[in-house]
């Protein structure tokens, strides 16, 4: 199994990852309404990550910022998707660039926070935090 999952991200690695790869790898969802209806009925914020397929700053993302031990565990507070720009989801967060990551109120849909473009690990860190701050500021219960 080691191997399998070895060759798996050398083959990502080489090629660069489309949006289905990349939620394997991450176990992130890949499906937008099943990610929002997650997100409503756990109380989470939508991490919603737009990604291409061919795009280098699509990958640095991936891998070098959201394939991190410091991301991973921040993602308690969240319901991770990643898609395909061109993937099922509302048109009005089809981003003009990307990557693009939206930081999406479950409970009306609306945008809390929009990070655009390739960042680093603390940059994103901070992207999180600024997240779920506003969305406990709309829900001080939860």
């Amino acid at each position: 199994m080691k191997k399998i999952i070895l060759l798996l991200l050398i083959t990502l690695n080489l090629f660069g990852a489309n949006a289905k790869d990349a939620a394997f790898m991450l176990d992130y969802k890949k499906v937008y309404d099943q990610a929002l209806a997650q997100a409503k009925k756990e109380h989470k914020v939508l991490m919603m990550v737009i990604v291409k397929d061919p795009c280098p700053y699509c990958d640095m993302l991936v891998e070098d910022t959201l394939d991190t031990s410091a991301i991973k565990a921040k993602l308690k507070d969240f319901t991770p998707l990643i898609i395909a720009h061109d993937g099922k989801y509302p048109d009005r967060f089809r981003p003009p660039v990307r990557p693009v990551t939206l930081f999406i109120n479950p409970d009306n849909s609306t945008v809390l926070y929009t990070l655009a473009g390739y960042r680093d690990v603390d940059v994103f860190k901070e992207a999180m935090n600024t997240a779920t701050q506003k969305y406990h500021e709309l829900h001080p219960c939860d």
